[in-house]
């Protein structure tokens, strides 16, 4: 089966409206999968989805045809903090991330790995993801006696004392966790570029590939962000841009889906329009994609 049959892509979609708006939002724009996240990523607190509102999503979903479902965990947790406030605060909010993820049947959970302390180092960091990760999937697991997503962790910029800067480092976390089954990683292009790795070359994508496969294996590749940047190579800023328009450009994109189009592709580009109207870039992004593609076999 070709490449453009198992295409799987779709954009970060909008609850302004309610969570089935992010399911309309992504049927609109012609995706086959969506990422959303379930409440305002700028709030430690927030009112939960009703179990009518839940099974309604569910519901709407199923005969839409939308699959998978990432959720992106809010901005605000940081597992890797060791001031005890943040990380008690950090560790009940992503409980509930844990549970929602659960309820609305989503395949993926997103979360980055955070930063850890200052005067404190990665190694201590690395041990308070692993017991905040444990602890939500412990406490998930006893409340619903299993558990069908995945968490994903993903790359990062690594400006700062972020962690997850590298796939050696996402090793130590999944590896460390008592439940390595349960977790694999997301690819984000943005953040990998921007930390230093070429992959708008093959050589580029064949260390990061084989950096994956050593240390964690190709398997554990669920999903990929798929984000240009106006960022340079190495730079370590988070700017995430429109497909082949920033630093990565047409060509970079041509080689990364020559290696990435088997898996969901979900953009995560600037909407610059009103949060209550669907953008007109996403389509611009996605028609990009596809057409790249094609292009790209």
């Amino acid at each position: 089966m070709g490449v453009r049959k198992r295409l799987k892509i779709g954009v970060h979609c909008s609850i302004r409206k309610g969570h089935k708006n992010a399911l309309y939002e992504a049927y609109e724009l012609g995706c086959s999968c969506l990422q959303m996240f379930t409440h305002s990523p700028r709030i430690w607190k927030f009112i939960l989805p009703s179990e009518k509102e839940i099974e309604e999503f569910k519901l709407l979903r199923k005969q839409l045809g939308l699959s998978p479902l990432a959720i992106h965990t809010a901005y605000l947790p940081n597992p890797a903090s060791s001031i005890q406030e943040i990380y008690k605060k950090t560790r009940d909010l992503l409980l509930l991330e844990f549970e929602l993820a659960e309820m609305f049947s989503a395949d993926y959970l997103v979360m980055h790995p955070g930063s850890y302390s200052e005067g404190k180092k990665i190694q201590d960091g690395l041990r308070q993801v692993v017991s905040c990760i444990d602890y939500c999937f412990e406490k998930t697991i006893a409340k619903f006696g299993n558990i069908h997503f995945k968490l994903l962790l993903e790359n990062v910029c690594g400006n700062g004392r972020k962690i997850g800067r590298t796939f050696s480092e996402i090793a130590e976390i999944i590896f460390r966790s008592k439940f390595p089954k349960k977790i694999g990683i997301c690819i984000d292009t943005a953040h990998a570029f921007a930390f230093g790795y070429n992959i708008t070359t093959e050589e580029g994508i064949s260390e990061l590939l084989y950096e994956i496969k050593t240390n964690i294996g190709h398997k554990k590749i669920m999903l990929i962000h798929l984000n240009d940047t106006t960022s340079p190579l190495g730079s370590r800023i988070d700017r995430h841009y429109h497909i082949g328009k920033g630093c990565i450009g047409i060509e970079g994109f041509k080689t990364i889906l020559r290696y990435f189009a088997e898996y969901p592709l979900l953009l995560e580009t600037p909407k610059e329009t009103s949060f209550d109207r669907v953008s007109p870039y996403d389509k611009k992004n996605l028609d990009m994609v596809r057409n790249l593609i094609t292009h790209s076999q």
